[in-house]
C-alpha cells in the first residue's frame, strides 16, 4: 500500500468519524426542535376520569385539602362548609406555581407571588388574573371521581 493510498484511507476514516460524531450530536437537537414544533393532541395519554379516593378520605376544609395528580396536573380535593366535595386546580393562574392550602385562613395561597384564592377558587388577592379552574366531581358507591371537562 502506498503512502498516498494510506493517507486517503486515513483521511476518509477521519471524515466519516467526524460525520458520525456530528450526526450523534445533531440528532437529539433536531428531535427536540421537531417535538417543540409539532402540536400534540389534547388528550394524548390522559384519562378523562380518575378516582380521587374514598369519600371518607376527603378532608373537611377545616382540617385540610387533599392534593392529587390528575393528568400531570395538581388538584385539591376537599369538603366545603356544606359538606360537598369540591375539586380545584392547584396551579396558580398567574405564572403556574402550585398553590398551598392554608388551614388557619381556609384559603389557597401562592408562595411565588402572593395570589390568594377562596374555597370556591375565586381570586381574592395578588396578581392572579383568573380564578382556579374547578373540576367536576362525581360520587359513586362511596368513591370520589374527578372529571376533566
Amino acid at each position: 500500500m502506498t503512502d498516498k493510498t494510506r493517507a486517503e484511507t486515513r483521511r476518509g476514516f477521519l471524515t466519516r468519524a467526524i460525520l458520525v460524531w456530528v450526526g450523534m450530536i445533531a440528532a437529539p437537537l433536531i428531535y427536540g426542535i421537531l417535538r417543540y414544533l409539532t402540536v400534540p393532541s389534547d388528550n394524548q395519554g390522559q384519562n378523562p376520569v380518575i378516582l380521587a379516593g374514598k369519600l371518607s378520605d376527603i378532608p373537611d376544609f377545616t382540617t385540610g385539602a387533599k392534593l392529587i395528580k390528575f393528568n400531570r396536573k395538581a388538584v385539591f380535593v376537599y369538603k366545603n362548609s356544606q359538606n360537598q366535595v369540591k375539586a380545584l386546580s392547584a396551579v396558580c393562574t398567574h405564572l403556574g406555581c402550585i398553590v398551598g392550602y392554608q388551614v388557619q385562613d381556609h384559603d389557597f395561597k401562592c408562595n411565588c407571588h402572593g395570589s390568594v384564592f377562596d374555597l370556591d377558587g375565586k381570586n381574592i388577592g395578588g396578581p392572579a388574573p383568573k380564578p382556579l379552574p374547578p373540576y367536576r366531581v362525581e360520587i359513586k358507591d362511596d368513591n370520589v371521581y374527578l372529571h376533566q371537562d
